[in-house]
């Protein structure tokens, strides 16, 4: 039992290194209730941060929320979006996509340090989980479980009297 603990710890504190590749700014997109969240990690506040929807699907500026310390730039609507000097962290934008848009008619766009540097694109805005990392995931936890079963068994073997 000891072991298989020890196996689980071990796996979980190599997960751990793997967070610092979400260091670059991103945004995420909920189908199902249109809401949009950032997320910048990158240290220091964003020159700009847009959503761009090819297709005119954000909604009206009233449903954008404000964020402590950044500008709303709604004169593109409903093509683009931009928040001007977007804080470190994680915000909300609120529920400003008409729910049911595809992913791929959104796009992310941001500028670190000033509106003049270079412009980074992210097209994907939807996370979901790689299909092989969820197979990877399954594999380990059923070695896992394989494992604990065949040690409880020999502890049990071991614990049992020898007349």
């Amino acid at each position: 039992m000891n072991k298989t603990i020890i196996i689980a710890a071990v796996a979980i504190a190599a997960c751990g290194p793997s967070c610092s590749v979400w260091a670059a700014p991103f945004a995420w997109y909920n189908h199902a209730n249109g809401g949009i969240w950032f997320t910048n990690d990158s240290g220091a506040p964003l020159a700009n941060a847009s959503v761009i929807s090819l297709s005119g699907k954000l909604k009206t500026s009233s449903d954008w929320l404000g964020i402590a310390g950044a500008r709303k730039d709604d004169s593109e609507l409903p093509f683009a979006y931009t928040y001007l000097s977007l804080p470190v962290g994680q915000t909300f934008a609120g529920y400003v996509v008409q729910p049911g848009t595809h992913c791929s008619e959104l796009t992310f766009e941001y500028r670190t340090g000033s509106l003049t540097g270079p412009l980074i694109q992210v097209t994907n805005l939807c996370i979901f989980p790689e299909p092989s990392s969820g197979l990877l995931a399954a594999t380990t936890m059923c070695a896992l479980s394989v494992v604990s079963r065949r040690l409880s068994r020999r502890d049990a073997r071991l614990r049992r009297p020898s007349f």
